[in-house]
């Protein structure tokens, strides 16, 4: 892989990067190293990642120069499935340009940000840089829980600031899914499902859409989905889920876009299978210690205290009961929402942040589920929901968050996307889905 001849910008945070372009499920180390030499500059770490994982690797200035000069060798070391990186769009992948500094490499469809690519920077605005990500494409995600996330934190963001540049940012990423009448993705699997639901993680973006599309006909598909995934009489009955898995993400991915929608439609059956969402989920997600298990199969409980299952069940249920009509007695919700605000302020960390397993101190913090832990509060003050402490304890995440961004302003050190035992070690990424998040959680907070 080789760059473009030109000349290194000035800068001592440099970063190599590479980013995946479909989903891969098996373990997978790549070794980089400069043509010809046997020691390699380093390793990129992308066992089971989703699309839109970033790996970086940082480098000297001397590295770098000489990087540029004579481009990079990519081996696998570890793995043996195919697997995919974003590259330039040019003919020619081995001539593609590098995006140093601020110098965009002359392609349309990729953003430069997801190309391979170095970034260097001498010292930043790192929150000025964060707003420019989500302006445009750079941070995209995967269409269900991840986008979604982002969508609601870029819709904020746009309503709480009047900016255009968060406004054209929403528009363009709803339109990378909604073409016409038609609903266009591919599953968590990277393979297409135009115009029908994969899984209950999918319908998260259906908040954002009835918001800014109230009459498009995917949302009809959702609805049907909602309805047809209800466990029938029994155990966890009339729980939407997959299978047998009653989980802590249903609780933001399906219980808050049923409940907009139902307002929205002023129908009262949604809205009452949304508010059975919350009440089935304290039940079966939460013990009688008031821990937060992540899900409940049939019955087993499984990952208890995780973050970004904190984050689901809490800041579902905030956002549920903000949708909720006047009319609809949420009494029972806002005395779980203020006895889960009272716990995670109980486990949050003098830096402002949360562990990645609450209760366990071997274990790092995690700025996804930080960030969106701290939406909740954020949210939760400002609809009235949940006192001022909670709102202190937001601006004190937000203060704490800051020290985790790039100098580009991505968000590092985030738990990756949970689909091995790494989510549960201390393993962490750039995964965009915390900006989504903190997207959220500052929009409430600029909003006062």
């Amino acid at each position: 892989m080789r760059w473009s001849p030109q000349s290194l910008p000035p800068g001592d945070t440099i970063r190599l990067r590479l980013t995946t372009a479909l989903d891969s499920r098996k373990p997978l180390l790549l070794e980089v190293s400069l043509p010809g030499e046997t020691e390699p500059l380093g390793q990129f770490n992308f066992n089971f990642a989703p699309v839109f994982q970033m790996g970086e690797l940082p480098l000297t200035r001397d590295q770098a120069q000489q990087v540029l000069k004579h481009g990079i060798v990519i081996r696998r070391t570890i793995g043996e499935a195919p697997f995919h990186l974003f590259v330039s769009a040019s003919d020619s992948p081995s001539t593609h340009p590098s995006t140093t500094n601020s110098v965009p490499p002359q392609v349309a469809a990729i953003p430069p940000l997801l190309q391979p690519h170095l970034m260097v920077a001498g010292e930043t605005d790192r929150w000025a840089e964060y707003n420019k990500r989500l302006e445009g494409l750079d941070t995209v995600q995967p269409f269900g829980w991840m986008e979604g996330a982002l969508l609601d934190g870029v819709w904020d963001l746009a309503q709480a600031t009047h900016s255009d540049g968060f406004a054209n940012g929403y528009s363009n990423r709803m339109n990378l899914y909604l073409r016409g009448d038609r609903l266009i993705y591919e599953d968590p699997k990277s393979c297409p499902c135009d115009d029908r639901i994969f899984g209950i993680e999918d319908t998260l973006p259906f908040a954002a859409i009835a918001q800014t599309h109230p009459d498009h006909p995917a949302i009809d598909l959702a609805i049907a989905f909602w309805k047809n995934h209800r466990r029938p009489p029994g155990f966890a009955e009339g729980c939407v889920q997959d299978g047998g898995l009653c989980s802590a993400e249903g609780s933001y991915t399906v219980g808050y876009p049923l409940m907009r929608v139902g307002r929205l439609r002023n129908d009262p059956q949604l809205i009452s299978i949304a508010l059975d969402q919350y009440r089935i989920r304290k039940q079966l997600l939460v013990d009688e210690d008031q821990n937060i298990w992540l899900r409940n199969s049939n019955g087993r409980r499984t990952m208890k205290n995780w973050a970004r299952g904190v984050t689901w069940y809490f800041l579902g249920l905030i956002r549920g009961i903000a949708e909720a009509p006047d009319s609809v007695d949420t009494s029972d919700l806002r005395a779980e929402a203020v006895r889960t605000m009272d716990w995670v302020i109980s486990h949050q960390q003098d830096n402002g942040l949360w562990r990645n397993l609450f209760d366990q101190p071997s274990q790092t913090i995690d700025t996804s589920g930080s960030s969106g832990i701290a939406a909740a509060l954020a949210i939760g003050a400002k609809t009235g929901i949940l006192p001022d402490r909670a709102r202190t304890a937001a601006l004190k995440t937000k203060q704490g968050l800051t020290d985790y961004l790039t100098a580009d302003g991505l968000l590092a050190h985030g738990t990756p996307s949970n689909r091995s035992p790494e989510a549960q070690s201390n393993r962490r990424v750039i995964f965009p889905v915390g900006m989504g998040l903190c997207a959220q959680m500052i929009a409430a907070l600029q909003s006062e």
